[in-house]
């Protein structure tokens, strides 16, 4: 059993709650080992398409357990140690992962939250990365490496140099996040996305994935090294039984049945 995360499968969803409320979800060294642990067993289960991490409580994540900070017994997961902040920050999942605030997300917590691939976030939700405040930095979890990716520039600058939270509804506007969720309705709306996802071919979700993050440095002339990785890609999946099933099904109007191969 868990001490600190609820798991949970609904088809080929799988649902990783936070369940630390009464510490505002801060990671201690047992939770960042359990939610190593929950997306490696994501990553192995080829059932298994899209994740969902959420939070019990009103705050998806504080960041670090400052008392086991200060008692200097706050250490790296077991085998992961290098999967970053909540096994997620450093580690590239192959599979998409959506991030359902259920309140505010700060520091570390707002980390995670930038390092999913999609997020969704109750209307009275927030967003904040405080480090400045305290003289310190957001890399721990590589805010600073995402922040000017995910944000036109300016606005970047705006959230990481002022320390000041921004509205959900700014984070909807700036394009942080996907959707806005009612209050006690972020874990629905977070399923209808990864539902939207999940009738896709489980295959090329993933290569999706890849493609666009690895293109993200790459140029869009004819002659970059972008398009022949994306060509490789297109050539493997268009090799597979499920691109197959793709056009049949479709030739024979009806929904198609994958088998991830």
């Amino acid at each position: 059993m868990n001490q600190h995360t609820i798991l949970e499968e609904r088809g080929n969803v799988f649902i990783i709650t936070i369940n630390r409320p009464e510490k505002k979800n801060a990671l201690n060294s047992q939770l960042w080992q359990e939610l190593c642990e929950a997306i490696d067993y994501f990553e192995q289960q080829d059932h298994l398409i899209v994740a969902i991490l959420t939070n019990a409580g009103d705050v998806f994540c504080a960041g670090s357990d400052l008392k086991e900070l200060a008692e200097g017994t706050y250490h790296a997961p077991e085998n992961y140690s290098d999967w970053g902040f909540g096994g997620i920050t450093r580690h590239f999942c192959p599979k998409p992962i959506i991030a359902a605030v259920n309140g505010r997300a700060l520091g570390g917590g707002a980390e995670m939250a930038l390092a999913a691939d999609l997020c969704v976030i109750t209307s009275d939700g927030a967003i904040s990365f405080p480090e400045i405040k305290r003289a310190l930095l957001a890399t721990g979890g590589g805010a600073l490496l995402r922040a000017g990716r995910a944000l036109p520039i300016k606005r970047a600058m705006e959230l990481m140099l002022t320390g000041d939270p921004i509205s959900a509804q700014t984070a909807y506007d700036w394009g942080l996040v996907n959707a806005l969720a009612e209050p006690g309705r972020v874990l629905d709306e977070a399923l209808a996305l990864a539902k939207r996802i999940t009738c896709n071919g489980p295959l090329a979700i993933k290569a999706t994935k890849r493609a666009i993050y690895e293109c993200m440095d790459k140029s869009i002339m004819s002659d970059s090294d972008g398009w022949d990785m994306m060509m490789d890609l297109d050539v493997a999946i268009k090799k597979t039984h499920d691109a197959h099933e793709g056009e049949v099904a479709f030739a024979e109007k009806r929904e198609p049945r994958w088998e991830g191969r």
